[in-house]
């Protein structure tokens, strides 16, 4: 950027309710336009270098008079609408324009000078390289009146100079009607334009998501009962250890990994430890009391863990871990013994539907099989009697079911 603006012929800061002009000398010494219309500001400076200006526009504006611009050898255009030039400052002014030799076009509409009737003669009588004088071409024959009028013109401005100091005195301490035009009317109102368009501005951000978020305010160590606060904000795995060496408490926290080192913020007091991460607090009351200036912070190289050893104020003795109370044994108890019926009577009906069907089930004791052709039971309702087919030639038996042994 610093490259490029010394090279800048034009620059346009209109309508940016600007209060001061100040850098262009140091930054933009080849200006050749320069646009300040529409701010705020009160004074001309910061102009007086630029050697190659040629068109400088301040109008609508709170300037009081004209100065500052002598050094502006080349400046051909001087626009000075609507400001506050008056008829005390209007000599003054008229002088410090004589140094700019190449200026031909001069516009002071609007200005409060011009409320005096002999302000265009006067200007032209003074400032002979003018060629136009608020758009009006100047011609020869207005010139040489104007020349010879000088004297007179001279002592009318006096007077009216007179007359505006007296105007001005007479109205000092009387509130200012409403609506009227003075700088600190046109403060008022630019600085009303520039809140307004600040916050559409701030809405339009809220619109589209870039508006940037407000600062998160840090929790207090203490909480509103006074007590030291407990949290974990940032939800981070950590680990306190206060057994593993008496004479110290280990603290770890899981912070990420590729986390820069400056974003932590680690405060050690005696009864707790306080470690701010990106605006996210994690603080836990110690067991113990501990030596804050005696501590030790380190940073894992492979997991970028935070470890903070703490040395103790009265080691105690070495303590251990409470192992866990294993559970209640109890005594095996000896399972029944497997196919063997208990000594209590089976009560209930039994039913020999599935038994009768295989012949397998039948008692092969006391020589001949003896075969049991047919069963006959009696159903609710008196059905038929239910028959049971013949055995098959499969002579094999079932080890896992017991016999059936007939009746003697």
């Amino acid at each position: 950027m610093t490259a490029v603006l010394p090279d800048l012929e034009e620059v346009a800061l209109h309508q940016q309710e600007l209060e001061k002009i100040e850098n262009l000398e140091a930054c933009c010494r080849h200006i050749k336009i320069l646009l300040l219309q529409n701010n705020i500001i009160p004074k001309m400076e910061g102009l007086s270098k630029l050697k190659e200006l040629e068109y400088l526009n301040l109008a609508l504006n709170n300037i009081s008079m004209i100065e500052g611009i002598e050094g502006c050898e080349s400046l051909n255009k001087l626009d000075m609408t609507v400001n506050f030039v008056g008829v005390e400052e209007l000599e003054e002014s008229v002088y410090n324009l004589k140094a700019n030799i190449m200026l031909e076009d001069l516009y002071m509409t609007g200005n409060p000078c011009e409320d005096w009737s002999g302000f265009r003669p006067y200007v032209v009588a003074h400032l002979p390289q003018l060629k136009q004088l608020d758009g009006k071409l100047i011609v020869p024959a207005e010139r040489i009146k104007a020349r010879q009028q000088l004297p007179k013109l001279q002592q009318e401005l006096e007077a009216a100079v007179q007359a505006s100091l007296m105007k001005k005195a007479a109205e000092a301490g009387k509130p200012v009607s409403e609506g009227a035009y003075t700088k600190e009317s046109r403060n008022e109102m630019y600085l009303e334009m520039a809140a307004q368009k600040e916050e559409k501005e701030r809405n339009e951000r809220r619109r589209m998501g870039t508006e940037p978020k407000e600062p998160r305010k840090v929790p207090g160590i203490y909480n509103a009962r006074g007590d030291i606060r407990q949290c974990n904000e940032g939800k981070y795995d950590f680990d306190i250890d206060d057994v593993s060496d008496p004479t110290k408490i280990i603290f770890e926290l899981a912070v990420p990994k590729y986390l820069d080192t400056s974003a932590l913020d680690v405060d050690v007091n005696p009864s707790f430890v306080r470690v701010v991460v990106r605006d996210k607090v994690t603080q836990l009351k110690l067991p113990a009391e501990v030596h804050p200036d005696s501590c030790k912070v380190q940073r894992s190289r492979i997991t970028g863990s935070l470890r903070i050893e703490m040395p103790l104020v009265n080691p105690g003795r070495v303590r251990t871990k409470t192992e866990p109370k294993p559970p209640d044994l109890q005594p095996l108890q000896a399972e029944p013994p497997r196919g063997k019926a208990s000594g209590s009577e089976i009560k209930g009906a039994v039913s020999l539907q599935g038994i009768y069907k295989d012949h397998r089930r039948v008692s092969t004791q006391g020589g001949q099989p003896e075969l049991l052709k047919a069963v006959r039971t009696k159903r609710s309702g008196g059905s038929a009697p239910l028959v049971v087919a013949p055995p098959c030639d499969d002579d094999e038996d079932d080890d896992g079911i017991p016999p059936l042994h007939a009746k003697t």
